[in-house]
């Protein structure tokens, strides 16, 4: 639990600090889960401060093999963060909205998510959020495009050196 407080400090901090920047700053946390007998989860933290990014994952419940807890820092090319860029404002995301599904407390399987996007680019602050069960989405283009762009992130994570 400390790590993972620690690891949100580090996030907002970093954050924070660039949030006068004219560069690109972002701060992404995505939640994925599952409640059912084998109720499980997956939380990615992603953090970019003009080149530099930090990335965390973090598994509960029932793991499969391949999912393992992990961090990375690494420095993301001009040419990234101008793909970034391009992204949200091709995606839509430079924007401030919300999603929002209260689930049913009676559902026995239901998988959730929530997704934290705070943006600052090129001077402009926006703040995406999305909270609830995931089938209630799917014909919402604020969550397509968050999820395209999550995706899209953890492969720039990926290939990050």
């Amino acid at each position: 639990m400390k790590k993972k407080i620690f690891a949100s400090a580090v996030f907002l901090l970093l954050f924070i600090a660039s949030a006068g920047a004219q560069d690109l700053n972002l701060a992404v946390n995505f939640l994925q889960g599952e409640k059912s007998k084998d109720s499980h989860s997956a939380e990615e933290s992603f953090a970019i401060s003009n080149s530099s990014m930090a990335y965390t994952v973090k598994y509960t419940g029932k793991k499969g093999k391949n999912q393992q807890d992990m961090e990375k820092t690494c420095t993301f090319t001009e040419q990234d963060l101008k793909n970034i860029a391009k992204t949200i404002e091709a995606k839509g995301l430079n924007v401030n909205d919300s999603l929002f599904q209260e689930s049913s407390k009676t559902k026995s399987y239901e998988v959730y998510t929530r997704i934290n996007i705070a943006i600052n680019m090129d001077g402009q602050e926006y703040k995406i959020n999305i909270s609830g069960d995931t089938k209630e989405f799917d014909e919402a283009v604020l969550y397509k495009n968050s999820v395209f762009f999550i995706t899209m992130l953890r492969k720039m994570v990926a290939d990050c050196k």
